[in-house]
């Protein structure tokens, strides 16, 4: 009996196992990344291929299967290798976003601080504008104020009209208002548009109106300042004040100290007289002093 075929047997399961055993490396590779030329698999096929020519014609030793079993086993298990790769690319995108998410974030951070400034800085000028507007309009307002103040004054000057020597209607006068009234040494002063002038020193005294012939009067002595008239006080058309009065002097002394002549006047009218209205009757540059109607 020929060994031949027996020989032939343990090469040709020698043989396949070689190529197994390459197919498995270039799969491993590739799930590595690692390519592998055509000529290299076709290099090793033919090298597999001439081990088997050569042990085909040569006696072939045989191995042990433990030996075997353990030159043909593949080192790691591929599906192991693919899931770590898919892990590793999988941990790689997640890394990637999320750097890129903090990117954006960083930006979206940088926009709103640019916006909030922008906003800031409108409502500033904002402000400042209307303040401009406020401060030009009370400005406005106040030059407009004025001018209607003056134009008021002006036109209250123009109309206002006072006429005091009109003919009374009245010979009774119910009302009394009466002054104390230091009158200087020849001094004219006015008494409702009448002059009166004072002259002399002592218990008696000349009393001059209008420039006629002086009357004398001694102290206690009453005298006519001005006889019962009318008079009228108009400002834009209307009538601010309307009364007859007459005006009495009542001769008090002579006052060395000032070397003035102390009277009493009365000013008595048909109507109650306010206190500016008896200031266009009374004296302008003298001493008056309001005294009880008790007095005259």
């Amino acid at each position: 009996m020929s060994p031949e075929p027996e020989d032939r047997i343990i090469s040709g399961a020698t043989g396949e196992g070689n190529r197994r055993k390459a197919d498995a490396s270039v799969v491993l590779n590739q799930l590595r990344g690692i390519k592998t030329p055509e000529n290299e698999e076709t290099t090793s096929a033919d090298k597999i291929d001439k081990r088997d020519e050569i042990s085909s014609d040569q006696p072939v030793k045989v191995v042990p299967s433990a030996v075997m079993s353990s030159r043909d086993e593949v080192p790691l298990n591929t599906d192991e290798i693919r899931r770590k790769l898919n892990n590793e690319d999988a941990d790689r995108k997640i890394r990637e976003q999320l750097a890129s998410a903090q990117k954006w974030e960083e930006k979206q951070k940088i926009i709103a601080h640019e916006r909030e400034v922008q906003k800031k800085e409108i409502e500033r000028e904002i402000e400042i504008d209307s303040r401009k507007k406020l401060v030009g309009k009370w400005k406005r307002n106040a030059v407009i104020g004025v001018v209607l103040l003056i134009l008021i004054i002006t036109a209250g000057m123009l109309t206002f009209s006072i006429k005091p020597n009109l003919p009374a209607t009245h010979d009774s006068f119910p009302y009394v208002s009466s002054y104390n009234v230091r009158v200087a040494q020849g001094e004219p002063v006015n008494f409702a548009g009448v002059p009166m002038t004072v002259s002399g020193s002592g218990e008696k005294v000349i009393v001059s109106m209008s420039g006629g012939i002086g009357t004398e009067i001694a102290v206690g002595d009453k005298i006519t300042l001005s006889t019962p008239k009318r008079m009228v006080i108009r400002v834009y058309g209307v009538t601010l004040f309307e009364s007859d009065y007459q005006v009495v002097a009542k001769f008090r002394g002579y006052v060395q100290a000032t070397s003035q002549n102390d009277f009493t006047v009365a000013v008595m009218t048909t109507r109650p007289v306010p206190e500016w209205a008896v200031g266009i009757i009374m004296p302008d540059g003298v001493d008056i002093i309001p005294v009880s109607g008790d007095d005259f």
